[in-house]
């Protein structure tokens, strides 16, 4: 008797989309809509509605001071109050956005490149993109059907629920992420989703170390921080998670990198995220 083919090599494609769709190799704007299921775009993950515990505690960064051995409470001030935030659901993308993925964007576009598009160390395929201002950021997400998340879903995509210090727990464990030093195997930056033991609660890679993340938050006193700072304003952009060139007290969750919306420096690569009422793109 003849067995029907059909079965077998249905479960076989499935299989390799699947590969495809964890290691981001599908994205840029041909996906659809969901149909309210639950099922993200590829390459995404969706984040549920509801809150969550946003920011630093005095105790949250009292542990910081002392763990990382710093000299004064006021870098982390900004950090402060914690308190809940309430989000849509929304979907954010699984890993940072890729070299790989960035130069179909510029094939697709005709954009100037990046800075350090052809630098060996940084220009590999399966690696973040780096060297992009906060616009190229911005225009590449929405060539691609979404935005740049803003700081409190960054935040939430990483912490889950329960106040974490990081996105795998409170502990800092180097070998987690990439950051400064060799203890994670990385020089420089590694290829996206290189380390799952630092997922998120939501199962979100790359939340911490490899290159800080662009957020679409001007860099504002949360509500409640009555501290001065005079880089508060509509004068630097929110970025997120640390670096390969950051320790792994800039690596958690609640610290707010700052950075000029025109700067282009190796450490910082971004990720996109979507609104779950939003439309599909149209690709006709």
């Amino acid at each position: 008797m003849v067995r029907n083919p059909l079965p077998v090599l249905k479960k076989a494609v499935t299989r390799v989309l699947g590969i495809l769709l964890f290691s981001g190799l599908l994205c840029g704007p041909a996906w659809s809509q969901p149909s309210g299921s639950g099922d993200a775009p590829p390459g995404m993950v969706l984040i549920p509605a509801g809150s969550f515990m946003m920011g630093a505690t005095e105790d949250d960064i009292l542990w910081a001071a002392q763990t990382f051995h710093s000299e004064s409470l006021d870098y982390y001030r900004d950090e402060t109050p914690s308190r809940p935030a309430g989000l849509m659901a929304y979907y954010i993308d699984r890993t940072e956005v890729s070299v790989g993925a960035y130069r179909a964007y510029l094939a697709a576009t005709g954009d100037e490149p990046p800075r350090y598009f052809d630098n060996e160390k940084f220009n590999a395929d399966e690696q973040p993109v780096v060297g992009v201002s906060w616009k190229q950021a911005h225009d590449y997400c929405q060539w691609a059907g979404k935005r740049l998340p803003t700081e409190a879903e960054w935040e939430k995509a990483a912490r889950g629920k329960d106040g974490r210090s990081y996105p795998w727990g409170n502990d800092p464990q180097p070998e987690r992420g990439n950051f400064r030093g060799m203890k994670d195997g990385q020089r420089y930056t590694a290829n996206v989703g290189s380390y799952p033991e630092g997922r998120s609660p939501y199962g979100v890679l790359d939340l911490a170390g490899n290159v800080w993340e662009w957020t679409d938050t001007w860099y504002g006193p949360h509500p409640g921080n009555e501290i001065k700072n005079d880089l508060f304003g509509e004068q630097f952009k929110v970025m997120k998670g640390g670096s390969w060139f950051s320790n792994m007290d800039l690596a958690r969750i609640t610290v707010r990198g700052k950075a000029l919306p025109t700067q282009k420096m190796n450490y910082i690569g971004f990720r996109c995220a979507r609104s779950v009422a939003s439309k599909a793109p149209d690709t006709n």
